[in-house]
């Protein structure tokens, strides 16, 4: 089933965007992705601080294997938010699945809401969101 956020243009604000696009087709909602890692970084140099956050992600198909659903496209994704605003992270835990994440902007930021399906949930706020890398993944 593919899974499409209804954002609008939200993925014209995300520096990079078009690696995910690239590797989906379109934007998705990152249905039952999960967090591999997320990264506070104050930067030594007294610089802003910086967050990063790596997402496992896939597209699941119509298609039944066993009693789950086919997935397709896995990549590793790490996002970077600069210039932070705001940033709750509540039960970083084993797994980090999340049933979407919503990019939004509003009052000069970016913001990215992370709705937990099992483990971490919460928001972050920045300046700038950049997709850093997209790495593709055989499974």
């Amino acid at each position: 089933m593919k899974s499409h956020t209804n954002t609008g243009s939200i993925e014209e604000e995300i520096e990079n965007a078009g690696l995910i696009i690239k590797q989906f087709g379109y934007w998705p909602d990152f249905h039952d992705a999960e967090i591999i890692s997320l990264k506070f970084d104050r930067n030594f140099e007294g610089r802003n601080p910086t967050i990063y956050m790596e997402l496992y992600a896939f597209e699941m198909t119509g298609q039944l294997k066993g009693r789950h659903y086919k997935q397709i496209k896995h990549c590793l994704i790490e996002f970077a938010f600069f210039e932070i605003g705001i940033n709750e992270i509540d039960g970083f835990n084993h797994q980090n699945a999340i049933d979407s994440l919503k990019f939004n902007k509003e009052e000069g930021f970016l913001s990215c809401e992370i709705n937990g399906a099992y483990g971490v949930d919460g928001i972050i706020t920045a300046k700038r969101i950049r997709v850093n890398t997209l790495k593709s993944i055989s499974k």
